[in-house]
């Protein structure tokens, strides 16, 4: 099941009454004839119900090797109880509460639904885990799923990586203060994946094998044991003995959206007091940002002279985490772009964009203010603000000032996962 291929729908969330019913029938414990023990607990169901969800159960309770006993009792060894009970939950219910499983849980619940054959649980469960993807996990995930053998999730969670880490400044210092290591098979599947040898992986390869010597007992000079061990008798990149290539993921399309205007307010003035404009944003997914659209200047009244009809702008931008502990600090840049003597027509939107290999992500977790920063050379300029609205597209905008308004009417990105 491909990320890319899939349904952007969100997962079951509603209750259907006979889903109730149903639900109200496995907690009443009522005409159970079925027994699953799973370490020291255990969870009873109905044989026909299970069946009529699970071809495994099917084949468990009413096939040729079916067990003839009248309330059989199955041993479950390699899933936990809790998600277990969330599996047998779903199949009476058709409800998963993904909100209150982090992602682990989330993980093992995608393994129990190809045990299975839960098509719906499947498709469901890896959009949750998309969602729950973040800095913090991505690697424990990719491990998770190299280990377990899960190639569909295996797919969702190296898109994310080659999208949203692989090549990202942010994630880089991420993961110098939170080094995470991971198993042989893990790095070689994520070395097979990449086409070239970007300097975060190649310095996460060389952490990897350093932290492999000290563990194995063996000095720096020993380090091509382990690299070798990487990739075998060759050491040309990409390195991915016993390992199925990866296609690398294409890249995500651009998306531009735009605020919905309001009504115009007093003009943004550039000075020596104000030569900053302040904008909040926090998306509902990890985005690249690669664009922003932004009212151009106002005409300059100059009287007895003629009108001009262009200009050139100078501006930068930063981009600065907001800390969540501190709703009104912000942290120094985290990115930053400089925009110099772009040709712009007065009155018109001023379009900005740049590379993806300079773009940002910026990670649902957080909240960013986007700075605009005028050198003393724009002094004086007036830019057109207006209310607008202050959620598009998953993307919430905070304006400054409410009175003022703004003066930033979109955004050009790319989804990453």
């Amino acid at each position: 099941m491909s990320i890319l291929a899939m349904d952007r729908k969100e997962p079951v969330s509603g209750d259907s009454a006979l889903g109730l019913r149903y639900g109200q029938l496995l907690h009443s414990g009522k005409y159970t004839d079925c027994v699953f023990h799973i370490c020291e607990e255990q969870v009873k169901g109905h044989k026909l119900i299970l069946s009529a969800a699970s071809p495994v159960f099917e084949a468990m309770f009413f096939g040729p090797m079916q067990n003839n006993e009248t309330e059989p009792e199955i041993e479950i060894n390699d899933i936990s109880a809790a998600v277990f009970k969330v599996l047998v939950e779903y199949i009476y219910t058709g409800v998963v509460k993904y909100n209150d499983l982090e992602l682990v849980a989330c993980i093992e619940l995608y393994y129990a639904a190809e045990k299975y054959l839960l098509e719906e649980l499947i498709a469901d469960t890896l959009l949750a885990i998309t969602r729950k993807l973040r800095f913090a996990n991505i690697l424990p995930a990719l491990e998770l799923s190299v280990c377990m053998g899960l190639d569909g999730l295996l797919e969702v969670c190296m898109t994310f990586f080659m999208r949203c880490c692989v090549n990202n400044g942010q994630y880089v210092s991420h993961l110098k203060e939170h080094y995470v290591h991971v198993s042989k098979e893990c790095v070689k599947a994520i070395i097979a994946a990449c086409k070239e040898p970007h300097k975060l992986l190649i310095w996460y390869v060389y952490e990897w094998t350093r932290q492999e010597c000290e563990q194995l007992g063996l000095g720096p000079s020993d380090a091509d044991l382990v690299v070798h061990g990487l990739g075998g008798e060759s050491s040309d990149w990409p390195v991915a003995s016993g390992i199925t290539q990866l296609e690398s993921p294409a890249p995500a399309p651009v998306v531009s959206v735009e605020r919905c205007y309001y009504k115009a307010c007093r003009p943004f003035t550039v000075d020596a007091e104000c030569p900053v404009f302040r904008l909040r944003i926090k998306c509902s997914r990890f985005i690249s940002l690669l664009g922003l659209v932004l009212n151009s200047r106002l005409t300059p009244n100059r009287m007895g002279h003629i009108q001009l009809l262009e200009y050139r702008e100078s501006l930068r931008l930063d981009l600065c985490e907001v800390l969540p502990e501190n709703d009104d600090a912000a942290t120094p840049p985290v990115w930053s772009h400089v925009v110099q003597n772009q040709n712009t027509k007065y009155n018109c939107d001023l379009h900005l964009s740049w590379r993806r290999e300079e773009a940002c992500v910026l990670n649902p977790e957080l909240s960013y203010e986007l700075q605009i920063r005028w050198d003393p050379s724009a002094y004086g300029a007036e830019y057109p603000c207006s209310l607008q609205s202050c959620q598009a597209d998953g993307i919430r905008f905070t304006d400054g000032d409410n009175f003022s308004g703004s003066l930033v009417k979109g955004l050009r990105y790319a989804n990453l996962v």
